[in-house]
């Protein structure tokens, strides 16, 4: 009983919050500020009330609080508590990158807004049916290069790579899908990892090396435990490649494997810790190193003609930190 009450005591607070936003709107701020709004948003989440949090939230987010920006986005994209619905969370996803594009990528919440150009690129890749939104394969590398490059974000390097493994949106460039995939995999993305090594192990497209292509994807595999059916190609990889190497192959292969990430149990390298659901982002939008509001290029700007604001990667070639000595590309 005593449980109950709280529940239902958690529900009338949360009411009387949104309430809030209504009445007297026209005669003073509903809130003490937009970090506050911001923080209420997420305690009425937390207590499992996400439909009367997001009034809350977008209050915030009108106010220009990055978390509440990027916690709404997260929520239509991916129906969390509410509906699915694509054509806003691309707002949001939208109005994080315009804001922020050129904020310093040292700044820690630059990797939310390496999110941001991502979540874009992958609407712009498949398009958003809901907002009348055509596929549009160069934009969506152009923001995948700007977050890959200024950046360094791992899934816009990945992103982008299998761009140029097939020629979408780009002119095809396996060298340069080599290199981006090996950017992120320095970083432990199993994705990348997996890509990187299926190339090494077929040697269709580049010089073989079957070794150690099967150590980038035996680390893959390592990497991807319990991540569930998303990643369900890495197993089915990690399964074909080990059951085709023989005894030596597999040998070399797990003596490399500390050379390319660590021991299998190390943190991984360069990785960006992942943030809280409740983590206070509340820089405003010209915090933090960025350009204004005002000066800061539009997402638009920062993609015009699919090549972003930022360049790729020179040719480094294939194996770029992992080993010494780039093996050609087959021509």
């Amino acid at each position: 009983m005593r449980m109950c009450n709280g529940k239902l005591l958690g529900a009338f607070a949360a009411l009387m919050v949104v309430g809030s936003i209504a009445v007297g709107a026209d005669d003073a701020p509903p809130f003490a500020s937009a970090t506050e709004a911001y923080r209420q948003g997420i305690e009425a989440i937390k207590t499992g009330h996400t439909e009367a949090a997001l009034p809350i939230l977008a209050y915030a987010a009108e106010h220009r609080v990055l978390g509440a920006e990027l916690k709404l986005a997260r929520i239509y994209a991916q129906g969390l508590g509410v509906p699915k619905d694509d054509a806003k969370a691309f707002t949001y996803y939208q109005q994080i990158a315009d804001q922020h594009a050129e904020i310093n990528p040292g700044n820690p919440i630059a990797k939310f807004v390496a999110e941001a150009f991502v979540a874009l690129g992958h609407d712009y890749q498949d398009g958003v049916s809901a907002m009348l939104l055509q596929p549009d394969a160069p934009r969506a590398a152009g923001l995948y290069r700007h977050a890959a490059s200024y950046f360094g974000d791992a899934d816009a390097q990945y992103a982008l790579a299998r761009l140029y493994l097939t020629g979408n949106g780009v002119d095809k460039n396996i060298g340069l899908a080599a290199s981006w995939l090996a950017m992120a995999a320095k970083k432990q993305h199993a994705p990348a990892q997996a890509a990187l090594g299926e190339l090494l192990w077929r040697g269709d497209t580049i010089h073989a090396r079957p070794a150690q292509g099967l150590a980038l994807i035996m680390l893959a595999h390592d990497n991807t435990k319990g991540a569930g059916e998303g990643q369900a190609w890495i197993e089915q990889l990690y399964r074909e490649t080990l059951a085709a190497a023989d005894g030596a192959t597999r040998k070399e292969a797990r003596a490399l494997m500390p050379e390319l990430g660590g021991t299998l149990a190390a943190a991984p390298v360069a990785a960006v810790p992942t943030a809280k659901a409740e983590e206070p982002l509340v820089v405003p939008a010209s915090g933090g190193g960025a350009a204004s509001a005002s000066s800061a290029p539009s997402a638009s700007a920062a993609v015009a003609a699919g090549e972003g604001n930022a360049h790729p990667p020179a040719a480094m070639g294939l194996p770029v930190g992992f080993g010494s000595g780039a093996e050609a590309i087959k021509q």
